[in-house]
């Protein structure tokens, strides 16, 4: 069984969050923290310097990712958005180590262009990068956008090889965006039907997927009729019965999350995987 090399990034959508340091004192894992120098901003308003941090942040952690693949460990990440995604895939790439199979768990779709955005806020178009899916227009944004996938040194992943769950709050443009795709989206009670045990399997787990505010309160985006804090578990428990290459997870909202109840949540189920 590998190593796991645990990687914590302080920041969300290119900005530093300090909170999510608590991290460090609440698991009994050991965490390597990434944080560029001079990375330094807890606002950055402008899309396209937003943008710019991120792909610099993530560069940074595909070069550690493809370092640690290399040498055998699994990395797992931990950070405050899903454009972290792009970054722990890129270094499995550059490590020539690319899943075949990529789950994405995740209350969203995460599937929208500058073009299809009611918001335009970066945090709902992860997958849409992930698979190479930018506007290609002169919109400075777009260029951005680019330009961010560029710097992290990512390559578009097949779409046909990603199971979506279990997405059930979209946007009627990313809705019908996803019908048009070849990612396969399913609940989460049927994902491991579309799993085979053997292959390389990447994890990126949104912990907004789960709905249960009575033992995780501190979660981002919070959507209704999701699974539990002990469905996520379970899921992760049968999870152990397949080859699991890498894990990112976006955290939960670790300001309002004072006496870090949801962070212990969230990474009593992660271990439940991990510790295997």
């Amino acid at each position: 069984m590998a190593v796991n090399a645990r990687l914590l990034l302080p920041y969300l959508m290119g900005q530093r969050r300090d909170g999510l340091r608590r991290v460090l004192d609440i698991d009994t894992h050991p965490w390597e923290v990434l944080a560029p120098a001079g990375q330094h901003e807890t606002r950055i308003d402008d899309p396209i310097a937003k943008l710019d941090s991120l792909g610099h942040l993530y560069a940074l952690l595909a070069a550690r990712v493809a370092a640690l693949a290399r040498s055998g460990c699994r990395p797992v990440s931990l950070a405050g958005d899903c454009v972290s995604s792009l970054g722990l895939l890129a270094g499995l790439q550059q490590a020539g180590q690319p899943p075949e199979r990529v789950l994405w768990l995740d209350a969203h779709g995460d599937f929208h262009t500058w073009s299809s955005s009611q918001t335009q806020y970066i945090g709902g178009m992860p997958l849409a990068l992930f698979v190479g899916r930018v506007d290609h227009d002169l919109d400075p944004r777009s260029q951005a956008a680019r330009a961010c996938l560029a710097t992290i040194g990512v390559q578009a992943y097949p779409q046909q090889q990603i199971v979506l769950a279990d997405a059930r709050d979209l946007d009627p443009g990313e809705r019908e965006a996803l019908l048009g795709s070849q990612i396969l989206r399913c609940p989460l009670d049927e994902v491991l039907a579309h799993l085979q045990p053997q292959e390389r399997i990447y994890l990126h787990w949104d912990t907004d997927i789960i709905d249960d505010p009575a033992h995780m309160p501190a979660l981002k985006y919070h959507v209704q009729r999701g699974p539990s804090a002990a469905d996520m578990a379970d899921f992760f428990g049968a999870l152990r019965a397949y080859n699991i290459v890498a894990v990112s997870v976006s955290a939960w909202h670790e300001e309002p999350d004072g006496d870090n109840r949801t962070a212990q949540a969230c990474l009593e189920i992660l271990n439940t995987l991990l510790d295997a």
